[in-house]
């Protein structure tokens, strides 16, 4: 079993997710999430190429750096499931994506 975390690098504007990112690892990490996302004031890029599953508390972690963040965060490595689990919540528009291969945020796009 993969047990999943977060790790926030780049003074909490890069959030990296691995493994299976459920409601244990949201108990674990929504607090700091939802305070470092609150002093955002630039865009938080969400690292998710580690994930290997998502539930409803992933997302709802990811949703925290919606409500903080002063643009929309950008996801980059989005596993196929994830993403899948984001257009079926219907909030895939709040996200931007990061082309593959894209070196920065900066070339992320929006998904619609």
């Amino acid at each position: 079993m993969t047990h999943g975390d977060v790790r926030v690098d780049d003074d909490g504007y890069l959030w990296v997710m691995r493994g299976e990112v459920d409601a244990a690892v949201q108990s674990r990490h929504e607090d700091y999430l939802r305070q470092v996302a609150r002093a955002a004031d630039r865009q938080i890029v969400i690292d998710l190429s580690d994930v290997t599953f998502m539930d409803s508390g992933g997302l709802r972690l990811l949703y925290h750096a919606v409500e903080g963040s002063p643009e929309p965060p950008v996801l980059r490595g989005v596993p196929e499931s994830t993403r899948d689990l984001l257009e079926l919540s219907g909030v895939v528009s709040l996200f931007r994506f990061e082309e593959e291969g894209a070196g920065s945020a900066s070339t992320a796009r929006a998904v619609r």
